[in-house]
């Protein structure tokens, strides 16, 4: 599996040189800062931390979102990123090149989706633009610049649950479920993916196994779930052990939602929350400059592109009466994703205020995989065009018109 993965082929070489060149341009007009150290890294503190034998970070960094807990400060997000970068802590201490490190999560996570395309019967070029197209077309194309928390929590995120993809594709049922389980280590809400395994390998299995009672071939995988289940307690152990609850990551620690009269979830936050992602625009001015808020998002689907091809797609297997189980599972879960994304009280900020919608690529992705999606059509070709060009404009736009 791991020999596969990394077979390049000639167009695969020169999709990564050309998105590396691209890095080092865009890094250049952002002062020269492919290698520099991104100070809002609080997995690298966290890292040093755990070298220290500690678990909090023993002081306060007030440009950083720490949860207060019995008089320590502690990294209010899920632990998995920091595990990548212990190496680099032990070798360079505070100042790791996570500028570079988020670079590469964003390199491989392009060579995952080009291999998954292939794995579909894609042409080279077409497998490109696919891969492009997710990792670019989308808020990760500045969030791949910037090695701050957020977005190596949402790089990496993004990294495993395309891993997650080309696994099932390639039928490694254990690996996925581990996958999947690491990235639930990046972004929580990555849990509803699990339904989506799970009924796509039922659903493989009874087009083998047809006669065999449904049941049975549920109770087939749970071995697969002996790796996220030690995984999972892993968590919970560090979690416990922080804040005394297995399931308390440290947000609600955070002084912005301890002093929120209505906490970090509410049922109050649904719909003004539906509708930023869903209405609030984007406009062009008098003087023809844009105007889109910086925070808790806009049109998802405009920032994200990728999107719309899904919605495409979903329409036409609608109207072709072409809807699986696996894809109907895949659109619950994005549902169910968006809801619990706008049951929080923000939904991030930066980058066009839409970048926790980037975690959800992943099963749209899927969709597109299983709907053959091998070859773009035209309509295709100019939203990935258009996605590419607005979000190298955004990652720009965040140095230069708006930090």
């Amino acid at each position: 599996m791991i020999k596969t993965l990394f077979k390049f082929d000639k167009t695969i070489w020169i999709m990564i040189f050309l998105m590396i060149i691209g890095y080092i341009l865009i890094h250049d007009l952002l002062g020269g800062t492919l290698f520099a150290h991104s100070h809002w890294d609080s997995y690298t503190l966290q890292s040093l931390a755990w070298l220290r034998g500690e678990t909090g970070l023993g002081k306060d960094y007030s440009y950083l979102e720490l949860a207060i807990y019995n008089n320590n400060w502690y990294v209010s997000f899920p632990p998995l990123p920091s595990v990548f970068m212990l190496p680099f802590a032990l070798v360079f201490g505070e100042m790791t090149p996570n500028n570079l490190i988020i670079a590469v999560y964003s390199l491989i996570s392009a060579v995952i989706a080009y291999k998954c395309m292939r794995e579909i019967g894609a042409r080279d070029i077409f497998a490109a633009f696919w891969a492009v197209f997710v990792v670019w077309g989308c808020n990760l194309m500045w969030m791949s610049t910037n090695g701050g928390v957020w977005f190596q929590a949402q790089s990496l995120n993004m990294l495993l649950c395309l891993a997650t993809v080309y696994l099932m594709l390639k039928d490694h049922r254990v690996f996925s479920y581990i996958t999947l389980a690491l990235a639930v280590g990046c972004r929580p809400f990555s849990i509803v993916f699990f339904p989506v395994l799970f009924i796509y390998y039922f659903m493989k299995d009874k087009a083998v196994r047809f006669n065999e009672k449904p049941l049975r071939l549920m109770l087939g995988q749970l071995k697969c779930f002996v790796g996220p289940a030690v995984i999972g307690g892993a968590y919970m152990i560090y979690n416990y052990v922080r804040f005394g609850n297995p399931i308390e990551f440290g947000h609600n620690y955070l002084p912005e939602f301890v002093n929120s009269p209505n906490g970090q979830f509410h049922l109050s936050y649904l719909l003004p929350n539906l509708y930023n992602l869903f209405l609030r625009p984007i406009t062009l001015g008098l003087n023809g400059g844009l105007q889109y808020p910086m925070f808790d998002g806009f049109m998802f689907y405009i920032a994200n592109p990728i999107f719309i091809v899904w919605f495409i797609c979903l329409i036409e297997d609608l109207l072709r009466k072409e809807m699986t189980m696996v894809k109907a599972a895949i659109c619950v879960a994005v549902l169910v994703n968006i809801i619990l994304l706008c049951l929080h009280k923000t939904l991030g900020g930066w980058q066009f205020g839409a970048r926790y919608t980037i975690d959800m690529i992943p099963m749209v992705f899927l969709y597109l995989l299983l709907s053959k999606k091998a070859r773009p059509t035209r309509t295709d070709l100019v939203i990935g065009a258009f996605a590419v060009m607005l979000n190298v404009y955004g990652a720009l736009a965040m140095t230069f018109l708006q930090v």
